[in-house]
């Protein structure tokens, strides 16, 4: 099995490496290669099957018995949901999402013994990819603003757009303050939720949904759709039953339980609440800023990626009738570049803008993060603690 093991991760990374300098060199990843990819895992476990099964008649001693394909098929089923709400988020184009799906599904045919196996070892992969390319933006930050002409100058401009973010966040007045109580009270009843079905379900609910990991996975980085859900008329009316249902209940038949769960909710909204401001509104806004192009209605076409403030500002707009609900990260299709022209050519002044970023080739660190889960067999996040 050895040689079985370093030829199947001598093909996952000429394969892989192929991929990556294609993305550099084209910032997309062609369908092509990604068949390819799928063909090749499928060969992988195709022959480690068939030496399964030599194994199960008695013609070789070293093989795997059959219960480890139902592990890989667990992993491989919670790294292609992962890979389709990494896309549906907006997070990445599909090119990348199917690279991931592929790569992190191949990882455990080349160590069968990987930590985390099955259920866990896909977040895994996603914080390890997600850390080192945090990891890299920060230090290329510093070293640009070390290495520039003026330090000062560049991290003051740095700070300014960061203090910028925050005031349009805290931005609003009053109904935004009241729209984010509202948010923070749904949060906190999601994990009030989730504490309480795996508590009451008597393990019938242990297994995914005890792990508050995958609750914060699943909602930052669905959280644009998830926000929008939280401040429906629907959602509303759900949260002010629920709440004093529960709290009266809780006063009379549980007090003491419904405390520790009121805590154990606080807490982790406010780690969630840390996390979303950091990771999402910062982390995102400074990136997005390196990379930032502001185009005229001429000068759009297909494929050209919004940024997510010009996302935000599009889906709000009434004047465009839901064209925006969904841009993903593979651009603008057609019809979206058609209707936002027609709506630049409408506004006042001469040749307005948009705001768009460049693509962002991200299989490099995607296929970084799955080699680190190879060598270190845990996340970069606990290294860092």
């Amino acid at each position: 099995m050895k040689l079985y093991y370093a030829a199947s991760l001598t093909v996952f990374a000429a394969w892989a490496m192929k991929v990556v300098n294609t993305d550099l060199a084209l910032k997309k990843i062609p369908n092509a290669q990604t068949v390819l990819g799928f063909k090749f895992l499928l060969l992988a476990l195709g022959v480690m099957a068939v030496n399964s099964l030599l194994g199960s008649t008695g013609e070789v001693t070293d093989f795997l018995n059959w219960n480890f394909y139902r592990l890989w098929a667990v992993h491989a089923g919670l790294s292609a949901l992962a890979g389709l709400i990494l896309w549906y988020s907006e997070v990445w184009p599909a090119g990348d999402a199917k690279f991931f799906m592929i790569l992190s599904a191949w990882l455990p045919l080349i160590n069968p013994f990987i930590g985390n196996l099955p259920t866990y070892l896909f977040l895994v992969v996603l914080i390890n990819i997600f850390v080192a390319a945090a990891l890299y933006t920060i230090g290329k930050f510093l070293a640009d603003g070390l290495h520039s002409a003026s330090p000062s100058d560049y991290f003051g401009k740095i700070w300014s757009d960061v203090k910028e973010r925050f005031s349009q966040l805290a931005d609003g007045g009053r109904r935004n303050r009241a729209l984010a109580a509202l948010l923070l009270a749904n949060m906190t009843m999601v994990f009030l939720l989730q504490q309480v079905l795996v508590m009451e379900s008597r393990g019938l609910l242990s297994g995914l949904f005890a792990r508050t990991e995958l609750l914060y996975f699943f909602m930052f980085f669905l959280w644009e759709k998830v926000a929008r859900l939280f401040r429906s008329r629907l959602w509303t009316w759900l949260t002010m039953a629920f709440y004093p249902a529960y709290l009266v209940l809780g006063y009379f038949f549980f007090f003491g339980h419904m405390v520790l769960m009121l805590k154990y909710a606080l807490i982790h909204v406010f780690k969630f609440s840390l996390i979303l401001v950091a990771g999402r509104a910062m982390m995102e806004f400074l990136m997005e800023k390196k990379d930032m192009v502001y185009l005229t209605a001429a000068e759009l076409e297909p494929g050209v990626v919004l940024s997510s403030g010009s996302a935000r500002m599009l889906r709000s707009n009434p004047a465009l009738c839901g064209d925006f609900d969904d841009c993903f990260k593979d651009g603008l299709d057609e019809d979206q570049v058609a209707a936002l022209r027609e709506w630049l050519g409408r506004l006042p002044g001469e040749a307005p803008k948009v705001e768009t970023v460049k693509g962002r080739p991200f299989a490099l660190w995607i296929f970084a993060g799955c080699c680190l889960t190879l060598l270190l067999d845990r996340n970069l996040a606990a290294l860092l603690k």
